[in-house]
C-alpha cells in the first residue's frame, strides 16, 4: 500500500522505466523500483548498507564554500557559516544582536515579536508520488508544483546576498532509523536551538555525511512580496518529493521542530515506526516510562523529579524493537518557573547556552520567568545534557508504564486510574481536555481535542496512528494509567491544577512497583480500575461521586454531557 507510484511519475515525465534511474533511501522504495522495472541506487542509512557514500558517488566536495548549497540550486549566498559549535553561536547570537547574554551564559531571545508553532500552516507539495497517502485536512493543504517552483525562486532571490548558517545533524539516536538532515537558518539563535535539539554528526559521520532532507528557516522573507494573497506570509512548506522543508515568515523556533517531525510522521510508519509525542525517562534496569498528555511543562516536571534518568522531552519514535529519542534537546515552558518545584529544569535554565524566548532579564541580567508576551508561555530550550541526569543513548527497550495526563476541568473522570491498553488508545486518539473560557462567561465550560495531545501527527489519518500505536502496546504488553491533573468534584474557572506532589507521589508509586498498596475498584460509569485508596488522599479527592454528592443531579447530568461527547467524537473516527 505504501509503494512509490513511479509508474505515473514515469508518465508525467514521459519517460521509459528503463530510461530512468530511481535512487532511494529505503526497502520501500527499492521494492518501489522493483515493481515498476526502474534500476535502482541505494543511498545512505539504509537497512542493509552503510558503507555506501553518495558523496563520493556523485564526487562532490563539500569542503566548498557553498557546503553543498549547490544542491539545493542556492546560489550567491555572502556568507555561510558550517557547524558552529555552541561557543561559536552565542558569539554570533550576541555580535548579531540577536539577544542577550544572561547571568552564567543563558541566552535570552528578546529582540524579536515571539509567535507559537501552532500557529503557523502547513502546506505539502501536491505530487504524483504522495499526494494519495496524505490526509488533506484543515491543518495540511495541498500546494501546487508549478506554484512552489515560483515561490522558491523567490526564496532563492531573496536569500542571494544573505549570510546563513548550516547545522549537519541526525533526527532520531538509533542508527538503523535515523534521518540525517541538513538545516539551514537565517539566524544565529535559530541555528543553535537546532544544535540543541538534533543529533550532532560526529567528525567520522561527516566523511561520509549526505542530508536525505534539507530544511531553510528563513523567518526574514515574507510571502506578501511573491504577490499571491492566498499564501499566508507564516508557513510551513513540504516537498516530499525532492525531500525539501521551507520554512518562512514563522518566527518560532519550534517552527523547524515542527517541520521536521510532521515529515517524519510520513515517512516513519513507511518503516514500520510510529513517532509519538511524549516525555520519557529511564529506570536503572533500562526499563522505560513515557508521559502524554498536553501539558508539556507538567510532562517534563513529573519526568525529571524522580530517580529515573532523564530520556527525551517530546520527539520519540517507537520501532518493531524498541524505542528510539528523535531529539537530544528539551524545549519546555518556564513561565513562573519555581526552583523548589522544578530544581532540575532551573538548573539547565542556568547554564551556559541554553536559549529562553518570550522572556525578558532584570537590570543585573537575571532571567525573569514571565511571559513577555502575555498571549505565550516563556520558553527554555537546552541539550538534555545540561540535567544531571540524563540517558544520552536515545535508545531503549519497549516502555513498561504509559501514563496519560487529562485536563478535566469538568471534574468528571476519576482522579488515576488503570486503563487497558485499548481504553489507553482510545484516550489518547480523544485528546480530550476541558477549561474555562475565560473569555466567554465564567459559567462556561468548554471541551477540545487534539488527538495524540499533538496537532503534527495528522499527515496519514489519526485511526491510521492509533491503529499503529494499539499494536506497539500491545507488543510491549505495556501498562496504562490516566492521570487527571484537576481535581475531581465542582470546579469553578480559577481552580488550581492538582498539586504536584501529589500526582509525583502517585508516579513514583508505580514507578517502585508499589500498584499492589493501592486501593482499586472498576468505575461504574467509565469501566476502568480508578483508585479508591492512596495514601495522602482523601477518598472524596479521588471518586468523583462523593465530590459531587451534594450536586448529585449536576454530576449526572455533567457526565452524560461528556460520555455524549466521547461518543460523537469517536463516531467521528469511525466514519
Amino acid at each position: 500500500d505504501y509503494l512509490k507510484r513511479l509508474d505515473k511519475i514515469l508518465a508525467e515525465c514521459g519517460v521509459e522505466a528503463g530510461e530512468a534511474v530511481f535512487i532511494g533511501d529505503s526497502q520501500v522504495d527499492q521494492f518501489s523500483a522493483e515493481k515498476y522495472g526502474v534500476p535502482f541506487i541505494q543511498v545512505p542509512n539504509t537497512i542493509s548498507e552503510r558503507a555506501f557514500s553518495f558523496n563520493s558517488f556523485l564526487e562532490i566536495e563539500f569542503g566548498s564554500g557553498d557546503y553543498g548549497l549547490e544542491m539545493i540550486d542556492l546560489h550567491g549566498i555572502k556568507r555561510v557559516a558550517h557547524n558552529l559549535s555552541s561557543p561559536q553561536l552565542v558569539e554570533e547570537v550576541i555580535r548579531r544582536e540577536e539577544g542577550v547574554l544572561a547571568h552564567l551564559g543563558p541566552v535570552v531571545i528578546n529582540r524579536e515579536e515571539f509567535q507559537s508553532a501552532n500557529e503557523i500552516m502547513v502546506y505539502i507539495v501536491d505530487e504524483p508520488s504522495s499526494k494519495n497517502e496524505i490526509n488533506w485536512n484543515d491543518e495540511i493543504a495541498p500546494f501546487e508544483m508549478e506554484r512552489y517552483h515560483r515561490l522558491f525562486e523567490d526564496v532563492k532571490e531573496y536569500l542571494q546576498d544573505q549570510s546563513v548558517y548550516i547545522q549537519d545533524c541526525f533526527a532520531g539516536s538509533e542508527a538503523s532509523c535515523r534521518i540525517p538532515l541538513r538545516i539551514i537558518t537565517q539566524n544565529a539563535w535559530r541555528n543553535l536551538f537546532v544544535r540543541h535539539m538534533f543529533r550532532h554528526a560526529t567528525d567520522e559521520e561527516m566523511r561520509s555525511f549526505f542530508p536525505e532532507y534539507t530544511l531553510v528557516h528563513i523567518p526574514g522573507y515574507k510571502v506578501s512580496g511573491f504577490r499571491d494573497p492566498s499564501i499566508p506570509d507564516n508557513l510551513i512548506l513540504i516537498n516530499l518529493l525532492k525531500k525539501l522543508i521551507l520554512v518562512v515568515g514563522a518566527s518560532s523556533s519550534n517552527a523547524t521542530r515542527k517541520a521536521i517531525f510532521l515529515t517524519l510522521s510520513f515517512v516513519l510508519p513507511k518503516n514500520d515506526m510510529i513517532p509519538v509525542r511524549c516525555s520519557a525517562n529511564k529506570a536503572d534496569d533500562g526499563s522505560l516510562f513515557l508521559f502524554f498528555g498536553g501539558n508539556r511543562a507538567l510532562k517534563n516536571s513529573l519526568c525529571c523529579n524522580t530517580n529515573h534518568a532523564f530520556f527525551g522531552d517530546d520527539c520519540h519514535g517507537w520501532t518493531q524493537t524498541g524505542f528510539t529519542n528523535i531529539e537530544w534537546g528539551c524545549r519546555t515552558p518556564v513561565d513562573g518557573l519555581d526552583p523548589d518545584q522544578d530544581p532540575e529544569i532551573h538548573s539547565a535554565t542556568r547554564k551556559f547556552s541554553t536559549i529562553v524566548e518570550n522572556a525578558d532579564v532584570s537590570a543585573r541580567r537575571r532571567i525573569l520567568f514571565e511571559r513577555k508576551n502575555p498571549n505565550y508561555h516563556a520558553i527554555a530550550s537546552f541539550p538534555i545534557s545540561h540535567f544531571a541526569n540524563a540517558d544520552r543513548s536515545g535508545v531503549a527497550d519497549f516502555p513498561r508504564h504509559v501514563f496519560i495526563l487529562v485536563k478535566d476541568s469538568m471534574g468528571i473522570l476519576p482522579a488515576m486510574g488503570k486503563l487497558t491498553r485499548e481504553q489507553a488508545t482510545i484516550f489518547l486518539l480523544l485528546g480530550y481536555a476541558s477549561s474555562w473560557d475565560e473569555s466567554a462567561d465564567r459559567d462556561h465550560l468548554s471541551i477540545a481535542y487534539l488527538p495524540f495531545y499533538n496537532s503534527d501527527l495528522s499527515i496519514y489519518s489519526r485511526s491510521f496512528y492509533a491503529g499503529l500505536l494499539y499494536e506497539k502496546l500491545e507488543r510491549a504488553q505495556c501498562e496504562c494509567w490516566v492521570l487527571n491533573t484537576m481535581p475531581v468534584g465542582p470546579n469553578g474557572y480559577d481552580t488550581p491544577q492538582v498539586e504536584l506532589k501529589l500526582l509525583r507521589q502517585f508516579v513514583s508509586a508505580i514507578e517502585r512497583g508499589s500498584a499492589q498498596q493501592i486501593g482499586w475498584q472498576k468505575d461504574r460509569y467509565w469501566k476502568f480500575e480508578t483508585v479508591s485508596r492512596f495514601s495522602g488522599y482523601p477518598k472524596e479527592a479521588l471518586n468523583p461521586e462523593r465530590a459531587w454528592a451534594e450536586e448529585g443531579g449536576q454530576f449526572l447530568e455533567s457526565h452524560q454531557r461528556l460520555r455524549e461527547s466521547f461518543r460523537k467524537r469517536l463516531n467521528h473516527f469511525e466514519k
